[in-house]
């Protein structure tokens, strides 16, 4: 796989990772995170993701390594979190629990949605009948690819050779309209 293209999908995965992490770490009364501590936790969603992203990834693994990331993010952010008042970041409710849990599943789907597309539009891109499609998003110079179809001109019917299409025509209506023709 192109390295570029793995870096930019793995950067990615890290920005909705740290975003989701830290946007839910705020809204549940954690505080907001410093952009240096979201920093450090996207240098390490990025370098997971970039790791298990060299071959395309099913539904499992993808959503496995959303929800570790997650996981692991919720407990940076918590760790470094300022004092708050007691009970205002319920980290032992069960609610929370199962707000990351769906969260993350949700998050971990659209990933894995967003990747299947993208693998998909890669072994479209390298199929051998796309050359068209390259040549129209003008990735390829003109006069190097040519269309794979040839130009029909419309023949008109000769003289003479008209078709009678009146006794193919059928009327709908009740069964004693077509006697009263």
């Amino acid at each position: 796989m192109d390295p570029v293209l793995r870096a930019v999908r793995a950067a990615y995965f890290a920005v909705v990772c740290v975003g989701v992490t830290a946007g839910g770490h705020a809204f549940a009364g954690g505080g907001v995170v410093g952009p240096g501590v979201a920093g450090v936790g996207g240098i390490g969603a990025l370098g997971v993701a970039y790791l298990v992203g060299g071959r395309e990834l099913g539904a499992w693994p993808v959503l496995g390594v959303t929800l570790g990331a997650q996981a692991l993010l919720h407990l940076l952010f918590s760790w470094a979190a300022p004092v708050t008042p007691p009970g205002a970041h319920l980290h032992l409710n069960m609610g929370m629990g199962v707000v990351h849990l769906v969260v993350g599943l949700l998050t971990g789907w659209w990933l894995y949605r967003g990747e299947s597309a993208l693998w998909l539009m890669l072994r479209l891109w390298r199929a051998p009948s796309v050359p068209v499609l390259r040549w129209m998003l003008g990735v390829v110079p003109v006069g190097v690819a040519t269309p794979l179809w040839t130009v029909v001109a419309f023949e008109e019917p000769a003289v003479g050779r008209t078709r009678d299409v009146a006794g193919g025509i059928a009327r709908r209506g009740p069964p004693g309209a077509a006697c009263a023709d």
